[in-house]
């Protein structure tokens, strides 16, 4: 069962926490995670994948816009050390900031959801994908 569209309905309905001045607080409190079970694996394609994490950004895009807030950077990950897929958004210029460690900034969302499919291990530079929204 390909869970995207469930939880594509989830992450559109929250709200966004939107606070320049506290780049980490308004990045964890944005922040969604999600992790494939094995049947989810078998089912969903890389480009489930991509498609569910742009629609996730033009969710929230039209979140903002609607309450005429932003412009916010979406940006997108992977957390190879529990196999997850990371998501948030933070005000415009702040990415860098939220991250613990150097990110490679990637333009192409692709290297993301590869590394998300099961082709980084830990260790391996942080590939961040990165869209200002609205």
């Amino acid at each position: 069962m390909n869970p995207f569209p469930e939880w594509l309905a989830e992450v559109a309905a929250d709200a966004i926490t939107v606070h320049a001045d506290a780049p980490l607080a308004e990045a964890r409190s944005n922040q969604w995670s999600f992790g494939l079970d094995a049947g989810q694996r078998a089912v969903v394609t890389a480009a489930d994948v991509e498609g569910f994490i742009r629609a996730v950004a033009v969710a929230r895009g039209r979140w903002l816009a609607a309450r005429e807030m932003g412009p916010m950077q979406f940006y997108c990950w992977h957390d190879a050390q529990i196999g997850q897929l990371r998501f948030s958004l933070v005000s415009a210029g702040g990415v860098r900031s939220v991250f613990g460690a150097p990110i490679e900034p990637v333009s192409v969302l692709r290297a993301v959801v590869h590394e998300f499919l099961g082709a980084a291990a830990p260790g391996d530079p942080l590939r961040v994908w990165v869209l200002t929204v609205p």
